[in-house]
């Protein structure tokens, strides 16, 4: 959001606060009073918070069916003109808006009025926010146990889990499990996001093998799991966009109806972007960390999504990669090391370890992660394909 349109929103509240519902020439038509200047600034706050800052291509963009009324003859002539997004709607001159577009005043002031009511940041109460919090958190195994209960039961919907390591550390492995035992446990539909080339059909088919005898339903599991390669940020966000429209429209395609987003990994394809010449990259990071997060909150899914560590010197702790910023974007991170077993050495062993929780205070300590016995020797030549470790 440009601080022109925010300071003009504030004029516009001011000059209707000034006259007063009813007062003046505006005053006494529905574009006019206090009410709808009210909601014009509200709206203005509201994307403040949620825009971060952010241009008209962060805003929600107008399309036919987001509000009755909103035809798609009307989209059109509206985007000759220069408005493409719900903001750009709500903060025109409506009476300009009608002379140029030759459409009826009337039906784009009832088309303002529901958008005001859909978008505008109108307050609400804690206890509201929290019967409407345990209505649509729903938790999900991850197929481990052990990982299940440093989670605090599993994976929460709503929150965005990071999962941290070196290459070769077991992240993918995770992603597959996950992956695995949502589908085939819950029989609920996962949207993996590859963009590191890790994701193979076999091994998943493995994990499958080795929770079910049934072969029908492995097949049925491997259905329910949708694999998208994305290998630039660009990519990623194409694919979360149409993500979004699809579940604003309520669109069941083959996809189905989705619990869980597994995108392995975000750094692959944002650390690229960071430092260096490309000045853009914190911009288009951040707007990946609010597409992720608004995902998880309007459409009760658990996000998943894995990250690199890196040092500050060849001795020092490990660390998430992407720095401060993205470091609150997940609610709940885990760290994934391997270590060698002190009775074997030819043994690995994955251990995770809790690095942030929004729901624990005291974080507990590391736990043991038991994978499938055929898959404890598994090649993870494909992690090692990731960007190195970096710091």
């Amino acid at each position: 959001m440009s601080p022109a349109w925010f300071f003009r929103c504030l004029q516009e509240a001011g000059r209707g606060a000034g006259r007063g519902l009813g007062s003046g020439p505006r005053g006494s038509r529905a574009s006019g009073g206090w009410g709808s200047r009210r909601s014009l600034l509200l709206l203005a706050l509201w994307c403040c918070v949620l825009g971060g800052g952010g241009g008209a291509e962060d805003m929600v963009v107008l399309r036919a069916g987001l509000c009755p009324g909103l035809t798609e003859e009307m989209i059109q002539l509206l985007r000759a003109n220069g408005i493409r997004t719900v903001v750009d709607f709500v903060s025109s001159d409506l009476e300009d808006v009608a002379q140029k577009c030759s459409l009826s005043y009337k039906a784009l002031v009832a088309v303002r009025r529901v958008l005001l009511a859909q978008f505008s940041a109108f307050p609400t109460n804690g206890a509201d926010l929290f019967e409407e919090l345990k209505s649509s958190t729903a938790i999900l195994p991850t197929g481990s146990p052990s990982l299940d209960q440093l989670l605090d039961s599993g994976l929460y919907t709503g929150e965005v889990t990071e999962l941290m390591g070196a290459p070769g550390s077991g992240k993918t492995q995770v992603c597959l499990g996950i992956a695995a035992s949502v589908s085939l446990g819950l029989k609920q539909h996962v949207l993996f996001l590859d963009s590191t080339g890790g994701f193979t059909a076999s091994r998943l088919y493995q994990i499958l093998r080795a929770r079910a005898e049934d072969g029908e339903e492995q097949l049925e599991a491997l259905q329910r799991i949708q694999v998208v390669r994305v290998f630039n940020i660009y990519e990623m966000l194409s694919a979360l966009q149409e993500l979004r429209d699809r579940l604003s429209q309520q669109v069941v395609s083959s996809v189905g109806p989705l619990k869980i987003v597994v995108i392995d990994s975000v750094s692959a394809v944002i650390y690229p972007l960071l430092g260096g010449k490309h000045s853009e990259g914190l911009a288009i990071m951040m707007q990946l960390a609010r597409e992720l997060k608004t995902l998880a909150k309007e459409f009760s899914l658990a996000v998943v999504v894995t990250n690199q560590v890196t040092r500050e010197s060849s001795t020092g702790p490990l660390k998430p990669a992407l720095g401060r910023s993205w470091s609150f974007v997940p609610s709940t991170r885990v760290l994934l090391e391997s270590k060698e077993a002190t009775w074997e050495k030819a043994t690995t062993q994955r251990v995770a370890s809790l690095a942030k929780s929004s729901r624990q205070v005291r974080l507990p300590g590391p736990v043991l992660l038991v994978m499938e016995e055929k898959l404890c020797d598994m090649d993870l030549a494909s992690e090692q394909r990731e960007a190195p470790s970096w710091g």
